[in-house]
């Protein structure tokens, strides 16, 4: 397919004929990655835009700016940006059109202060502090406003906006004084992959031969991924805003207005000139060119229709009254392109080498630079400086169709102004993917949450067709799930365990191999060892268990929602023979039993003896279960207590299922749910992935040295584990007095009075009966007996830190 502008322009001569990055696109996000390439010392770099730069949605865009958001790599992505902004008008002399104001979030609930004041407390975690102010001082820093419809505001400092046009210009610019490439009017019609994995990125004017491809395309991100044989989950979306006529009160005032956010409303204003830019994420989603981007688009907006925003017009009259006799200037109902959880999709593919995405920013001057800071890293430095697997491309699997795209957008977008509660759970675009004992689940009052693609149940309700009320405080779920827990303590605890990565290496050189990726040193037959899996630069990247079934036969298992991720760093190191490896994630199902009455289950369902001599803690093996042939089990849980893990094909899962059911009825087995899972393994103090383990840390940081052997030889990330300099963090575990209130992660920790660590998950001990938080802290802060407190909801609860695991502390329940 031909990408051209118009019939007469077929594409600018080329004047490289390699190059060391292409990149796909002009908008502003395009123009950040190949100034932040040239910026890091690769000047050899190219833009290929099929049109003017700004083309598509850039140049209609909004440009406001705030950082305030979570989760953090947002907020730290947009403060990045934010400060950018600043010294690229001094670097390249082109102006960004830069308005330094602040920013004010409007809060008209209760609901909304406490959703202001868990961001604040996440954001101390990286500097960016922010305050609430009064109704008085709202009305002096925005006077157009009537605070008679709030609560509260919360302020930013660093809030404002851009001239979209002039910022995508400034990087334009910045990145030619480095030395980059810009060919506009130069569409592409091919990237063809060479066997070395470099690429041919083909155009009207010439052939460029590239060792990487950016796409960076924007609203034609779908149509240039599938050059390269990908299919992206993308959906472009209408969206308006309004610009009004000068108003005599903003003229009136002597400066300028701050950037407004009515996140209940889902509208956002700024001034503009000596008017009003209103927008509104309109209660009515109308997609725009489902099935493929016009090639020929390009400066144009849509027919606007205003009656989709009204409802949001009306609301924003109620504390702007001004708008309600402002004259409307210009209207502008453009396109924008989102992935289904409206985030972008960053990052190396996983099936293409070599090939990175920048698709899907729906914020794109706000998060613009961050993502060309990002992606110049993962191509520069083989790897990030920060976690953004929220934005990676890998988190979503093939499963993520046309139609699950389109059911997703249009929830989150007509839902924009709702907020997101801790651990809820979308119904949108489900379900996909059950497992076989779903409808026994479901009887039993299961209430289902999906993890890439898969349903499980996060707890059990005392009725079927429940499902979990939204509150920042205590839901309806903590105490069933502290129910479940004591029953994993004190008896025993079924439960669905499908959602996890499950990895066969194989093969006379799989053990090789596996030391080389794995940190750990390999188990030998029938045993199994926990192993994190680090990066060139010693952070975390991975955390597995790895079981020897056959002497030359592995089983790998780790987070289910990481598979692709997982697989595009194996594959980075795979070689051509002696190894296979097979992602058997979609082809086995899994059940877990966990409490002390798991062993005596065990042995009256296995064909031979279960007890801990025979098959003890940490054990692993193929064996016949309760007739059911060739079930996997590995002798590890995370709850803390005696437990088995089960893995067999998906179409025996149900079989297993009753027969555990049937036989455990009189050892008190019970079906529990993952949320259990989470809230018991606090009380052991076990890091979660994703919470207390990810690329954010070294493996000194998160306290898991002892699985890191520097000894065994050579592997990924020895290196660095050898020049470890002192923990950056410490992790600690407290215990809080929260009252009826909740820790659900990224809440401050305060050391006398001084912020100095976060929480990074949190919940209730079933068994000691006390809220938990596992976090970290700034190693100077680390003081048995210090006057700690955690900020819940705005105020601080006293904390004490404890410095061994509050349940089992010797670990004996898991070895008995």
């Amino acid at each position: 397919m031909e990408y051209r502008n118009d019939g007469a322009v077929t594409g600018e001569p080329l004047i490289n004929s390699t190059a060391r990055v292409v990149v796909i696109g002009g908008g502003v996000v395009g123009c950040s990655v190949l100034y932040h390439l040239a910026k890091n010392g690769w000047t050899d770099v190219v833009l290929l835009e099929r049109q003017e730069l700004t083309s598509g949605s850039s140049w209609h865009a909004a440009g406001g700016l705030f950082s305030i958001t979570r989760p953090n790599v947002a907020a730290e992505m947009h403060r990045y940006t934010f400060q950018i902004y600043k010294e690229l008008e001094i670097e390249c002399g082109q102006s960004c059109g830069f308005h330094f104001t602040g920013g004010l979030n409007i809060c008209r609930t209760q609901d909304e202060i406490d959703s202001n004041a868990i961001m604040q407390s996440a954001c101390r975690r990286l500097g960016i502090e922010s305050h609430f102010i009064s109704l008085d001082e709202v009305k002096e820093r925005a006077p157009v406003l009537d605070t008679a419809h709030m609560v509260g505001a919360l302020w930013e400092e660093e809030g404002g906006h851009v001239d979209p046009a002039s910022a995508t210009q400034a990087f334009a610019a910045a990145a030619r004084q480095l030395g980059a490439t810009i060919h506009r009017h130069t569409p592409v019609i091919a990237t063809n992959q060479c066997t070395d994995g470099s690429w041919d990125v083909v155009t009207k004017g010439g052939t460029i031969h590239a060792e990487y491809v950016v796409n960076a395309s924007g609203l034609w991100g779908r149509e240039v991924a599938r050059l390269a044989g990908i299919e992206l989950p993308l959906m472009p979306v209408e969206h308006h805003y309004l610009v009004t006529e000068n108003i005599g009160l903003i003229e009136n005032l002597g400066f300028e207005l701050p950037q407004i956010n009515d996140n209940e409303t889902g509208c956002y204003a700024r001034q503009e000139g000596m008017g009003l830019l209103l927008g509104a994420y309109e209660d009515t989603c109308v997609h725009w060119a489902k099935s493929g981007t016009p090639p020929d688009f390009g400066h144009e907006l849509l027919p606007d229709d205003l009656s989709r925003m009204e409802w949001n017009f009306e609301k924003s009259v109620e504390i702007i009254p001004c708008l309600a006799k402002a004259g409307v200037k210009r209207v502008i109902n453009g396109p924008m392109i989102f992935s289904p959880d409206l985030s972008p999709l960053i990052g190396p593919h996983p099936a293409r080498r070599n090939y990175f995405c920048a698709n899907g920013v729906m914020a794109g001057f706000n998060q613009g630079a961050g993502i060309g800071r990002v992606l110049s890293e993962w191509i520069i430095q083989g790897e990030p400086e920060l976690d953004i697997f929220h934005w990676d491309v890998a988190r979503f699997g093939d499963w993520a169709s046309p139609a699950y795209t389109e059911a997703t957008t249009h929830y989150f977008y007509e839902n924009r102004s709702e907020k997101v509660f801790p651990y809820q759970e979308f119904e949108a675009g489900r379900p996909i993917h059950e497992p076989q004992v779903y409808d026994r689940l479901a009887e039993a009052g299961g209430v289902f949450g999906s993890s890439f693609a898969s349903e499980h149940p996060n707890w059990f309700a005392a009725a079927p067709c429940q499902s979990d009320s939204l509150t920042y405080r205590q839901p309806n779920w903590w105490g069933p799930v502290a129910d479940e827990g004591k029953r994993i303590r004190n008896e025993l605890g079924l439960m669905e365990f499908s959602t996890m990565a499950k990895f066969e290496i194989s093969g006379p050189s799989a053990e090789t191999w596996l030391n080389y990726v794995m940190a750990n040193r390999m188990p030998k037959l029938g045993r199994m060892v926990l192993t994190p899996m680090l990066s060139d630069k010693g952070r975390v990247i991975g955390d597995f268990s790895v079981a020897r079934m056959e002497e030359d036969r592995f089983m790998v298992l780790g987070a289910d929602y990481m598979q692709l991720s997982f697989m595009r760093h194996f594959n980075r190191f795979l070689p051509r023979d002696g190894v296979s490896l097979r992602n058997l994630s979609p082809d086995l199902a899994g059940l877990h039993i966990c409490g002390p009455n798991a062993q005596a289950l065990m042995s009256r369902l296995a064909a031979g003896d279960m007890d801990t001599t025979n098959f003890r803690f940490m054990s692993a093996g193929t064996i016949s279960l309760a007739g059911i042939e060739d079930v996997m089990v590995f002798r590890v849980s995370f709850t803390g207590e005696c437990g088995y893990e089960m893995y067999l094909p998906k179409d025996r899962q149900l079989a297993l299922f009753d027969r555990l059911r049937a036989e455990g009825a009189g050892l008190g087995l019970g079906l529990v749910g993952t949320r259990s899972l989470m809230h018991t393994r606090l009380e052991k103090s076990f890091p979660a992935w994703g919470l207390e383990l990810s690329p954010d840390y070294t493996a000194q940081d998160c306290n898991v040295m002892a699985h890191v052997k520097p000894d065994k030889g050579d592997f990924v990330g020895r290196e660095a584990v050898l020049n470890y300099g002192p923990p950056r963090e410490n992790s600690a575990t407290f215990t809080v007095d929260a009252g009826d209130c909740a820790i659900w992660g990224d809440e401050a920790i305060f050391l006398d009075g001084e912020p100095v660590g976060y929480v990074s998950s949190g919940g209730w001990g079933p068994e000691v009966n006390e809220h938990i938080a596992l976090g970290y802290l700034r190693p100077d802060a680390y003081h048995a007996g210090g006057t700690y407190a955690v900020e819940i909801l705005g105020d601080l609860h006293a904390a004490e830190l404890q410095v061994k695991p509050l349940y089992d502390p010797t670990g004996s329940r898991m070895r008995a």
